[in-house]
């Protein structure tokens, strides 16, 4: 067979646009890799090197043919020009550990980068590859080469080990994500993506007929809000594609099947879901009977559910509820035994922290929820599986105690943080009793990946193999610098795709899916074609080794190299049974979230309540994000462990950011998703980081679908004032918060706007107070540990209301602090409008725990709220109300930099009336600051009151 592969450096294919009629496949097709005769082997230069030196080289083959030659490892200064390259061994970069952080004891270890290239070739028997290099020549014969066993040359300078045979599948004028398969049989396999192009996303389909990819169809009628397909076969064997679509302000499930093969026909679109809240993180499977299965997670009345529906060839039966929780289900994952069982597993927030749940039908009915993983640790993105004797395969990830609870700068004993560490965990249910295989997975990872560095090792997935092989794959976290501590906002990583068998007693060496680079939370998904191999088709963004930003989305599929050797059956061993003992930081919680989401503030004939929220959290789409989690667990983390009413995932605009449309796009479309009126409410917002004396600003936005405003040369050069920014908040009616701004990424307050900037972050729980110099959790200059981030004292907000603006305040996380900082909005309407017309106008405190503090004053025969301007004549009354969540050590009021009240020692609940006898005439802010016994704070924004 002929074969031709163009291909960039980053691996991105040059094909022809791949969007086509909907129902139109043609005969023309590209060759793929996938013939039985083609190898694909990593090789790796400059194990030994002690210093960076020169791996120029090149490769010949002799009774075979080179395909491609691809760079591994994509690096600015490397290049692959048809059988030769450029490349060195590089001087790995270090983490430049802060004043006020740990001192490693280890000191800095240096390392090198390793650069490599793939070279996919059509092998036999005989085929060799012969490698020339400054350092010496070596030939290897890809006969020789076993999944996951690297055979080293040159003394070890040089490993080569077989890998995965990527190739793209979709265009490169399109950004392509959400990867799904099917298996089919007679070496059939379909493999399908979402494809963003000027607003709007299709559903892309290929199919793979045994010999070759077909061209690509487009499954979607018109462009739409669309995400997360997946494939499926129904009773008659017909592919389905079902996808969830933002229609009519809500997400909802829609599948159609191709009806024909011959001619490409695809029936009509069908709507599955019908509730009002979103329905997603869907999954299909066909059972042994031939019910095609729909299981997925849908939002009731501000709950999540994990929920079914299963088609039997002809019509879909009713909805039902497979779990039973009245906390939120997450992210199901099921699988179809061949004794015609059928399991669902996913996990729950039902004890207050995640553990994974099973539940099986069998005999047309649901049996009982049972618990797979249920410690106090983070359990939770569970895969199952089935193998031969039908005994379920479970995976799922753990992480350590009360995540997402308190964590930040100054947080003496921390809760785990949201991306603190991961590790996978496996068990098997053979219908009596859990097992373990007898292999801990991540000894060996921790001993086969020690230059990814260990313990990173995200979302499983499980798929048997032909042979009866258990594969356990996951996406792997690389960074660029590789000794970045846990607990700072790491910046550069990638995660990739490594796979590993449960053979016997051990599981193999990793098998490496190349080209796979890419955020944290990537779909992507496994198929069988029926004749003993396995597929896979994932997305990559395609970013390099150095600056390990997004680039492009576009889709890669291989046929896996397949194990030789005997299918040993598995050694499975009792669990390690073990008793765990935690202690919650916050026993009254549930009880001060219930009293702070009752309370309610009337005044002036309306009603307001106080919603808790973060307007400024990190991803994994930031740059320096890496360290923070996902964009899904942000909204977790938002939803349970923190139990807010809105959140603002704030990413960096620039770099990798939201400044690409694609980008841009898929960030407010998540956000989208936890849209639950009455319970829940996204906010759309970004981060423009501009260092001091300008400062990093919160942007947030009351619509979906606002570009963003990209900072300019003059912007970085500090020649650019803040007039440009204005405008555009104008125009789209939205507004800027400054943060951190008494630190180096703070401003000396030179521009201000009030109609569009009316608040400012006071307390950030990744860093410190931004109060006044020495105030309570704030930096002075004599104390350097005591600032994360340098120190700008001009910054601090006190010296922005000695210039007369009308600054509200609130708090918020950052990086990765979490549970410690509140932003308090004190509104009437309970929308992104509503909450960003309170901001408006100042009606916001700053927290650090859930407190209610209602401050508001009394004057001309009418109320005023917190950050509200008034001129008064005559007497006036400032009234406080504060409930805390402990007992309230001191409550001082504060007039222009002057404590005018003080009481201590007082009851968890306080009221009080203060009158100022001794103001002099003009305008003046007052303040409220709260401080509990357990050192917990809140802060009023002021009321600024001219006196006549």
């Amino acid at each position: 067979m002929a074969r031709q592969l163009v291909l960039r450096p980053v691996a991105v294919c040059c094909l022809p646009s791949l969007l086509v009629a909907t129902g139109t496949l043609t005969a023309q097709a590209t060759p793929p890799l996938t013939g039985d005769d083609v190898v694909s082997v990593r090789v790796r230069f400059g194990i030994t090197d002690t210093e960076p030196r020169s791996w120029d080289g090149s490769v010949e083959v002799s009774g075979g043919e080179v395909l491609a030659v691809r760079n591994w490892s994509v690096h600015p200064s490397e290049s692959v020009d048809g059988n030769t390259w450029t490349m060195a061994t590089r001087q790995g970069r270090n983490y430049p550990r802060r004043v006020y952080q740990w001192e490693d004891p280890k000191g800095t270890v240096t390392y090198l980068h390793h650069p490599g290239v793939v070279v996919d070739v059509a092998a036999r028997s005989g085929t060799r590859l012969a490698f020339s290099t400054p350092h010496g020549d070596f030939d290897l014969r890809p006969s020789d080469l076993r999944v996951g066993e690297e055979l080293a040359f040159l003394e070890g300078a040089v490993l080569a080990v077989r890998v995965a045979p990527a190739e793209p599948l979709s265009s490169p004028d399109v950004e392509n994500d959400f990867a799904t398969m099917t298996s089919g049989g007679d070496g059939e396999v379909w493999a399908a993506w979402t494809a963003y192009r000027d607003g709007g996303v299709s559903i892309v389909a290929r199919r793979f007929d045994g010999s070759i990819w077909q061209p690509a169809v487009t499954v979607t009628d018109e462009p739409g809000d669309r995400l997360m397909p997946k494939l499926g076969r129904d009773g008659r064997g017909r592919p389905w594609v079902v996808w969830s679509e933002h229609v009519d302000g809500n997400f909802d499930l829609y599948g159609r099947f191709l009806q024909s093969v011959t001619d490409g026909s695809w029936s009509a679109t069908e709507r599955l879901t019908y509730a009002p809240q979103a329905d997603i993180e869907h999954e299909l499977v066909t059972d042994a009977d031939g019910n095609l299965w729909l299981v997925w997670q849908g939002f009731r009345d501000g709950r999540s559910d994990i929920l079914a529906r299963r088609h039997d060839g002809s019509r879909w039966s009713a909805e039902e509820a497979v779990s039973t929780s009245p906390a939120n289900d997450w992210t199901p994952a099921v699988a179809a035994c061949s004794d015609g069982s059928v399991h669902v597993a996913w996990d729950t927030y039902d004890q207050g922290n995640y553990d994974v749940l099973m539940r099986r039908f069998e005999g047309g009915a649901w049996g009982d929820v049972a618990p797979v993983a249920d410690t106090p640790k983070f359990e939770a993105h569970v895969s199952v599986a089935c193998d031969r004797r039908n005994r379920l395969w479970t995976a799922w990830n753990e992480s350590g105690f009360q995540w997402g609870k308190d964590s930040g700068f100054e947080i003496y004993k921390e809760a785990t943080r949201l991306y603190e560490w991961r590790t996978l965990a496996v068990a098997v249910w053979d219908g009596r009793r859990w097992q373990v295989p007898a292999a801990d997975v991540n000894e060996l990872l921790e001993q086969e990946l020690p230059e990814y560095i260990p313990g990173f090792n995200d979302l499983p997935v499980l798929q048997a193999d032909a042979g009866g092989r258990m594969w356990l794959f996951f996406r792997h976290r690389t960074i660029r610098a590789r000794d970045t501590p846990d607990f700072t906002p790491a910046h550069r990583a990638a995660w990739q795709i490594f796979g590993t068998a449960y053979v016997g007693g051990e599981w193999t060496r990793p098998l490496h899916l190349p080209f796979s680079r890419g955020r944290q939370d990537v779909r992507w998904e496994l198929a069988s074609d029926g004749r003993g191999n396995l597929f896979a088709a994932w997305p990559t963004d395609n970013r390099d080794s150095e600056e390990y930003l997004f680039e492009h989305s576009s889709i890669n599929a291989a046929k896996l190299p397949t194990l030789t050797g005997e299918a040993t059956p598995p050694r499975l061993v009792d669990p390690d049974i073990r008793e765990y003992h935690t202690y919650p930081v916050h026993p009254n919680e549930a009880e001060d979230v219930a009293r702070i989401r009752a309370y309610t503030i009337e005044s002036e004939g309306r009603t307001y309540r106080i919603y808790r929220g973060d307007t400024h959290r990190h991803t994994e789409f930031s740059h320096d994000g890496l360290n923070d989690g996902s964009l899904m667990e942000a909204y977790r983390y938002a939803l349970d462990a923190a139990e807010l009413d809105f959140l603002g995932v704030s990413e960096h605009n620039n770099r990798g950011g939201q400044d690409i449309e694609y980008v841009n796009w898929l960030h407010p479309q998540i956000a989208d998703i936890f849209r639950l009126p009455g319970s829940f409410v996204p906010v759309y917002t970004y981060e423009r980081s501009i260092g001091y004396p300008d400062g990093h600003r919160n942007i947030l936005s009351p619509r979906r679908g606002i570009p963003t405003l990209e900072i300019t040369e003059a912007e970085r050069r500090h020649e650019e004032g803040a007039a440009r920014l204005f405008a555009y908040l104008r125009e789209h009616d939205a507004i800027s918060i400054p943060h951190t701004s008494a630190t180096g990424m703070g401003t000396d307050w030179r521009d201000n706007d009030p109609e569009v900037e009316p608040l400012v972050e006071i307390y950030q729980g990744d860093r410190t107070s931004a109060e006044y110099e020495g105030a309570p959790r704030a930096a002075t200059s004599e104390k350097p540990l005591g600032q994360q981030g340098g120190l700008q004292p001009a910054g601090f907000v006190w010296n922005a209301w000695a210039k007369g603006y009308k600054l509200g305040v609130q708090a918020a996380s950052d990086h990765i602090s979490t549970h410690i900082s509140y932003a308090a909005t004190i509104a009437e309407d309970f929308t992104t409008e509503g909450l960003l017309d309170a901001m408006k106008q100042r009606h916001s405190y700053a927290a650090t725990d859930n407190i209610i503090l209602d401050y508001r004053m009394r004057a001309n025969g009418r109320e005023y709220l917190q950050g509200d301007i008034a001129e008064v004549s005559g007497r006036f009354e400032l009234v406080v109300k504060v409930i805390g969540t402990a007992r309230i050590e001191q409550i001082d009021i504060i007039r222009d930099q002057t404590f005018l009240y003080n009481r201590q020692n007082l009851d968890q609940e306080v009221e009080l009336t203060f009158v100022d006898s001794d103001v002099e005439p003009g305008e003046h802010y007052y303040y409220v600051r709260v401080i509990q016994k357990n050192k917990e704070i809140a802060w009023s924004s002021p009321i600024w009151v001219t006196v006549e």
